[in-house]
């Protein structure tokens, strides 16, 4: 199992205000320097960021697993998302979209997993905690775009 968090996206680009509230995997192997956020096309396209990018995009080839590439769409200062659980939601972090065909999943970097000051506490089972709490966490259903 991998754990799961539902989060909450909100347009800075694009649809500006407009809000998707979905599941994100903890990708702690996808690293990068800023906080990052892949969202299949049509989280995009809710968000009126696809097909029209907004100016400053970048474009880049990405290999993913099995050694397959793909075109991604970086767009900074995008969204801002949070973490919603039962019982609190994290502060807004301002994040990087990453937009990449054919991702089914919305997944969080590393460095926005910290960001919001989650730490993975049983991968098999789907445990999870913030930071600073004991309160363990069970792992979202997933969710398909």
């Amino acid at each position: 199992m991998v754990v799961r968090v539902k989060v909450r996206l909100r347009a800075l680009k694009g649809s500006i205000g407009e809000v998707v509230e979905s599941v994100a995997v903890l990708n702690s192997g996808y690293e990068s320097v800023e906080e990052e956020v892949i969202i299949p096309v049509r989280v995009a396209e809710r968000l009126g960021l696809w097909p029209r990018l907004p100016e400053g995009t970048e474009v880049e080839e990405y290999e993913v697993a099995g050694g397959i590439r793909v075109r991604t769409y970086f767009i900074r200062d995008c969204l801002e998302v949070q973490v919603i659980t039962e019982d609190s939601i994290s502060k807004p972090v301002k994040t990087v979209a990453v937009i990449m065909e054919g991702q089914d999943e919305i997944l969080l970097s590393d460095a926005s997993i910290s960001a919001h000051r989650i730490v993975i506490e049983d991968a098999k089972e789907g445990l999870w905690r913030f930071r600073g709490e004991e309160k363990l966490r069970k792992s979202e259903k997933p969710q398909y775009w």
